[in-house]
């Protein structure tokens, strides 16, 4: 279809409102909402969890469940039609051809029972039914390869839980863009991504715009911000409160809160939150730590080769420290976390905690361990149970481990407002949360055992900058209080350099640099480091602007 001459916007959002209401209660989650957007434009919509920013995006393709939602009022303009009043199968046309969105949570995107190949191919079989097999197949090849997913040919045959977040996260980015859509609404879409891939993303999404698709940019992210939109829309509680282009946003913010949030922002010129101190004991150590995952083929499924996740890693973690792993997606971040609490079988060398071998420890052996070590997970909604209330999610594993014997609101009052969430929101479910939201249950929950070793697998990447920064400063404050270790797992250069003590660098499940992160950040020996600190987006210099 042609597209719309550059005088008419491709989008008009006209004084919309929506809420939502159960028995006793309804929230506002979106008030008088206006803007527009224009063709090949990029227009950020910036605001902390909980703004409205995700429901007015979900909003344009009509996909707040109603009830409990309801648009209360307003238009939503696309092509002449008011999206608000179409039909179903009218709507059906426009989903994913016309408009299409990326998700924050790869993993509500994808259905688990399909392979990674069969959902591209879904898109393909509804809208361009003219192609053929062969030519869908290459489509789809093509697709997973722009965005990143290695030997995309044999991976395309791959299930969803075969791969990592990141990786997740880059298959629905394919398929909002794989059809070449007018509109793009991208709700958090590189939160999951490394730092060198979140750029690779952005030089295709750039590509796109430059045809005239334009994008939808919701984030927390202010740096991104900056490098790739045109213009900045600001919202809190449910209202606009600014907008701007987006130079004259970040130079000359208006709105009180609009300063608060670009304050917020971490940048790789901060200062470390601490000196280094001098540690003892090591609280954890591993060497030569391997974890290696056999590929299987034919119809005996014989193991022909090993995916080597961990090769050979050696480290010491102290009490009080907070060990910062960095590296590309895939390079055996996440792997390295989940073998140190046991959720990953270590196929070679030797790891310890406080001096005790966990190499072969039986599973009942790992419950006592767990109870002093902890992991906060990168994707918050599959971290919790939808069935229950966050009363009960708070309380569960307190129980178990004998800390509790029956749910307290109390403690989990405690617990919820050290994360920044009130007291009365442990009475809801995990769907009634934002994602930075969700993501904060998740580090009370795991708080709230008091554990000597907490893991943080992208702990704070799905945060807004404001509630990442209150974060941050909690996970400091616990740090100095209790005595804690962080093993702190992070694409955000900027973040490690704040809260972490020392870093490794990994590369293809070996470590390729070590050091503090002034020395490694600043003064990085290994190409792949600077790299990695090349690509971080930086606020505010004008050289990193691809619009």
């Amino acid at each position: 279809m042609t597209k719309k001459s550059s005088t008419v916007p491709v989008l008009q959002v006209k004084n919309l409102s929506v809420s939502f209401r159960s028995e006793d209660r309804e929230v506002q989650a979106v008030q008088d909402v206006s803007f527009d957007v224009n063709p090949g434009e990029v227009l950020g919509l910036v605001g902390e969890s909980g703004s409205g920013k995700t429901v007015t995006g979900m909003s344009i393709l009509r996909l707040v469940p109603s009830p409990p939602g309801r648009y209360d009022s307003g238009e939503i303009l696309f092509d002449g039609m008011d999206i608000l009043k179409l039909k179903p199968e009218e709507l059906r046309t426009i989903r994913g051809s016309r408009i299409s969105a990326i998700f924050q949570e790869p993993m509500t995107a994808l259905s688990p029972l399909k392979t990674i190949g069969d959902q591209l191919k879904e898109l393909l079989d509804l809208h361009r039914p003219e192609m053929n097999e062969r030519e869908k197949v290459a489509m789809v090849i093509e697709w997973l390869t722009k965005v990143g997913i290695p030997d995309a040919e044999t991976r395309m045959h791959a299930f969803p839980f075969q791969y990592s977040g990141g990786m997740r996260q880059r298959v629905t980015i394919a398929m909002a863009l794989m059809l070449e859509p007018e509109l793009v609404i991208a709700d958090e879409p590189t939160t999951a991504l490394d730092v060198t891939l979140q750029a690779q993303v952005f030089e295709l999404m750039m590509e796109m715009k430059s045809e005239k698709t334009s994008i939808l940019f919701i984030t927390h992210d202010m740096g991104v911000v900056w490098e790739l939109c045109n213009r900045v829309l600001v919202m809190k509680k449910a209202r606009l409160v600014e907008e701007g282009e987006t130079e004259t946003l970040f130079s000359s913010p208006k709105d009180a809160y609009t300063q608060k949030l670009l304050h917020a922002v971490p940048r790789l010129d901060d200062v470390p939150a601490r000196n280094l101190p001098a540690f003892t004991t090591p609280i954890i150590s591993a060497k030569d730590l391997q974890t290696w995952f056999p590929v299987k083929k034919g119809i005996f499924a014989r193991t022909v080769d090993h995916i080597k996740a961990l090769d050979g890693v050696s480290f010491d973690l102290h009490p009080g420290e907070t060990l910062g792993v960095v590296g590309e997606s895939g390079s055996g971040k996440s792997t390295l976390g989940r073998t140190l609490i046991g959720l990953e079988k270590a196929t070679g060398g030797e790891f310890s905690y406080e001096g005790s071998s966990l190499h072969h420890l039986k599973s009942g052996a790992w419950r006592v361990i767990r109870r002093n070590m902890g992991m906060i997970f990168q994707d918050p909604y599959s971290s919790l149970n939808s069935r229950m209330k966050i009363l009960t999610l708070l309380t569960e594993a307190p129980i178990v481990h004998g800390l509790l014997k029956k749910p307290d609101p109390d403690f989990a009052a405690q617990w919820l407002e050290e994360v920044g969430l009130d007291a009365d929101m442990m009475h809801r479910y995990p769907h009634e949360f934002s994602g930075g939201q969700r993501q904060r249950v998740c580090i009370a929950r795991i708080l709230a055992l008091q554990p000597k070793l907490i893991i943080c697998d992208e702990a704070v990447s799905a945060l807004d900058v404001t509630i990442q920064a209150q974060v941050l400063d909690l996970l400091l404050e616990l740090r100095e209080r209790h005595n804690l270790a962080y093993l702190f797992i992070s694409h955000d250069l900027s973040v490690v350099k704040r809260i972490c003590d020392n870093v490794l660098v990994m590369k293809q499940g070996k470590i390729v640099e070590q050091g503090t992160p002034t020395e490694v950040i600043e003064n990085p020996q290994q190409a792949y480091t600077q790299s990695l600190i090349k690509a971080v987006p930086s606020p505010g210099d004008p050289g990193r602007r691809r619009v």
